[in-house]
């Protein structure tokens, strides 16, 4: 064990028995963030290669970075932002004492060397680390972790306990944490994953913009972010990444301030990550994708923030709203279906089969079906027909009834598309558009094939101005219908 003297830069080294890996990734989220922000700093690839003389170097550099709050009478003063960010991340620190008002400069910096570099290194508590396991230095409560989730989980160490059992190296990642993560709106934001991979080029991302902001400005304690932007920053993140994403992507939101107790998790499942790639490596899916965009759209939430919204939480919802967005269109044009109907097949089958994971045979069996109905419904350019087809397959429509009476006309057609079945809908269409648990999906996807095929035949509703008015409100009021109101 060294002794107190042993230091660098005023920072007491780690014990000896972390000398060769002194930073290991352990389970918790929050560790492996500022593991990976605490190798970024210290110059190496990942917290494996950060050596003990590294690591001290690192706590040093963040110690210094708090101590030039001292001079500062205030957050918001220039250069405030660290000042300002210890109300949400450590509350009650030696940084940020109630009493600070009446303290001189060389008293803050004093407690604030005391709190990050002191002793603590060197200190056997003779109890396991409770992230890694090794021996913890000390017991840590809220001025160094996040403790509580809600109102209910106060951050606060209960009473009788201690705190919480770290080790000199696990407790320096957790204090790196702040670096790898987004301080704005009065809370910390940061991402996730199990990909190490793909966790260290986000966290080095993350750490060059906290350095800037630190660098510019105080906190961000009062920009209120737009709709949702933290689930924005993530997708885009994910389609900017280079490689393949093997794991699912999280989205942490937390504070650990004394007014708001806060931790909120998402996820983005993998195969989501995978298909966002797809979005820009595959050059139909490219094309597609600004379309698909534009269908997601709200009155006051850009369409790529509400499709990250919906990745995150109601990943079905995007067939629905790009089928909703079509209709829309069509009422507003006069019963004319829009071209985005062709630029939205491939990037709008690949998600059906890759993030809904609907079977590639059974989206194919879909599109057969569309087919033979865009064959009946287009067999000259009345809206009625077309328009008995949207009002059947809205919400609360007769569905079923619409088939059998159409199934009589497909018989006695005289000439039908090379290749089709016999009947207009077979039996393994039929179970997936009526007893399929994704019924509803199936439907919504089948409505998007008959207008697709209906676009790529040239297909114009044509007929005297009140039918075409009848059309496009009757339109109008499906797509109404249709459209999801719960949605946040």
């Amino acid at each position: 064990m060294p002794e107190h003297d042993d230091v660098l830069d005023g920072a007491v080294a780690p014990p000896a028995a972390f000398s060769s890996t002194p930073v290991l990734l352990t389970a918790s989220p929050l560790q492996r963030i500022g593991a990976f922000a605490l190798a970024d700093k210290a110059g190496v690839a990942s917290p494996g290669e950060v050596t003990s003389e590294a690591l001290v170097a690192v706590v040093a550099g963040m110690t210094d970075d708090l101590l030039r709050t001292s001079d500062l009478a205030k957050a918001s003063d220039p250069g405030g932002f660290w000042l300002s960010a210890s109300y949400l991340l450590w509350p009650n620190s030696k940084i940020n004492p109630s009493s600070r008002g009446r303290l001189s400069p060389a008293e803050r910096r004093a407690r604030i060397e005391d709190w990050r570099s002191g002793d603590t290194a060197s200190r056997r508590l003779g109890v396991p680390c409770a992230y890694c396991g090794r021996e913890a230095c000390d017991w840590f409560g809220k001025v160094d972790m996040p403790l509580g989730a809600s109102v209910e989980h106060r951050n606060t160490t209960a009473p009788g306990q201690q705190g919480t059992p770290l080790c000199f190296p696990c407790v320096a990642c957790l204090w790196a944490f702040p670096y790898g993560a987004r301080l704005a709106g009065g809370r910390a934001t940061a991402v996730h994953s199990w990909d190490d991979s793909f966790l260290a080029w986000s966290v080095q991302s993350a750490v060059r913009r906290t350095q800037q902001d630190a660098a510019v400005s105080a906190a961000q304690k009062d920009a209120k972010p737009g709709p949702y932007e933290r689930e924005l920053s993530v997708l885009r993140a994910v389609r900017g990444y280079g490689h393949r994403i093997t794991a699912p992507v999280e989205l942490i939101v937390l504070s650990n301030s004394n007014k708001e107790q806060l931790l909120i998790t998402q996820e983005l499942s993998e195969p989501i990550a995978v298909w966002l790639r797809s979005t820009v490596r595959r050059s139909e899916s490219a094309k597609g994708y600004p379309v698909l965009v534009a269908t997601q759209a709200a009155r006051q939430v850009p369409g790529e923030a509400f499709l990250a919204k919906r990745l995150f939480s109601r990943p079905g919802q995007v067939l629905v709203r790009a089928v909703t967005h079509l209709l829309e269109r069509m009422a507003a044009a006069g019963g004319a279906i829009s071209l985005e109907v062709v630029s939205l097949g491939p990037i709008l089958h690949s998600y059906c089969e890759e993030v809904l994971n609907m079977d590639e045979k059974d989206v194919e069996r879909i599109r057969s079906l569309a087919g033979r109905l865009a064959s009946v419904l287009g067999r000259d350019s009345r809206p009625g027909p077309l328009r008995g087809f949207i009002r059947a397959n809205s919400r609360g429509g007769n569905l079923h009834g619409w088939f059998r009476t159409k199934a009589v006309e497909w018989q006695l057609m005289r000439r039908r598309p090379e290749g089709s079945t016999p009947p207009l809908l077979p039996v393994h269409d039929y179970r997936l558009l009526f007893e399929d648990e994704r019924s509803w999906a199936w439907r919504r996807l089948l409505t998007f094939a008959v207008l697709e095929a209906l676009a790529e035949a040239g297909w114009k509703p044509e007929g005297s101005e009140e039918e075409l008015n009848e059309f496009s409100s009757e339109v109008a009021d499906s797509a109404a219908h249709d459209s999801d109101t719960n949605e946040g």
